[in-house]
């Protein structure tokens, strides 16, 4: 990642792309969120949000179904907070 690619002009302080979600990563990579790899629940198929992975610790749980009250999956977070993506 090259400065540039934030730092649009000589200005040492930018603005957060994606406000809502700041401080957090998805604050500025919100946009770069798939939601393909992020299942929470197989069938019906349900997936994370991009406002349940802001921090980008990864999707930890995939559950049995929509009641998600039976984990049959755990992730250790694959994006974590100070690494990169």
């Amino acid at each position: 990642m090259l400065c540039l690619d934030c730092h649009k002009n000589n200005n040492e302080v930018i603005a957060w792309p994606n406000a809502a979600y700041k401080p957090d990563c998805a604050g500025c990579h919100a946009n770069d969120y798939k939601q393909g790899p992020h299942k929470k629940v197989d069938s019906p198929t349900i997936y994370y949000t991009v406002a349940e992975l802001k921090n980008c610790s990864g999707s930890c749980h995939m559950y049995a179904d929509a009641t998600m009250t039976r984990i049959t999956k755990s992730r250790t977070g694959e994006h974590q907070p100070t690494g990169s993506f």
